[in-house]
């Protein structure tokens, strides 16, 4: 009698074992079909029409040139926007910054002077002074996206990504002044229709053997932010 149940319990384990490897099977094969119906220009254009529309996020960006082989980084700053207001931290030009744009103003920290020094403006010039850090969207709004190349699949943040890679007609006219040649590539959460990672290369106007690199990357969209001027401003 003992051995008939003990041969029950092991056949019941092996059903479930046979079951579970069904089931991952089925999601396997489902995943891989779903991948394969993916179009990657599709998948980009819903995610930066989505990225444009969002309004909360948090990211972090570097910036940098490479003149001659010799790369020179520019910022690396960690920002979070929220309703059109913007918080960045980190460093610029080897000097730190901390800086809110609200409300059509700039709080620019000064380490030296120990306080806030306050820009008021009554347009938007004052977050083109730093659009790339302000607004890291800006240097992603894309005239044409063109043809667009699918690398491959990559996990950020816990998502997979769709990994693709265009050369668009941009519509920045900051880029289109002083670069040329771009070269995008972009991580697009193809489940939440949204771009986690994107990076640009793009050649000087004037001399070819200067490049732009910029990476940025996103998270905690339309999570819960808040920004609001710093105490003591």
């Amino acid at each position: 009698m003992r051995y008939i149940k003990r041969f029950w319990i092991i056949l019941l384990s092996i059903l479930l074992i046979i079951s579970a490897a069904g089931a991952l099977s089925a999601k396997t094969i489902h995943d891989r079909y779903v991948k394969s119906k993916l179009v990657p220009s599709q998948e980009l254009q819903t995610g930066c029409d989505n990225m444009a529309n969002l309004n909360t996020y948090r990211f972090n960006l570097k910036s940098g040139f490479t003149v001659n082989e010799n790369e020179e980084v520019i910022s690396q700053v960690d920002g979070e926007k929220a309703d059109g207001n913007t918080h960045i931290k980190g460093e610029m030009v080897n000097t730190p910054v901390d800086i809110y744009y609200f409300n059509r103003t700039i709080y620019n920290y000064d380490s030296f002077a120990n306080k806030w020094l306050v820009i008021d403006s009554d347009t938007n010039n004052c977050e083109e002074l730093l659009v790339s850090e302000l607004n890291p969207l800006s240097n992603f709004r894309l005239k044409s996206i063109g043809e667009v190349q699918k690398i491959g699949f990559e996990e950020i943040d816990g998502a997979e990504c769709l990994v693709v890679k265009c050369q668009p007609t941009v519509e920045s006219q900051l880029l289109e002044t002083m670069w040329k040649e771009f070269d995008y590539q972009f991580w697009v959460d193809y489940k939440q229709d949204l771009i986690r990672k994107a990076t640009l290369t793009a050649k000087n106007q004037q001399n070819a053997d200067t490049s732009l690199q910029l990476q940025v990357h996103f998270y905690d969209h339309n999570g819960e932010i808040e920004i609001k001027p710093p105490t003591g401003s």
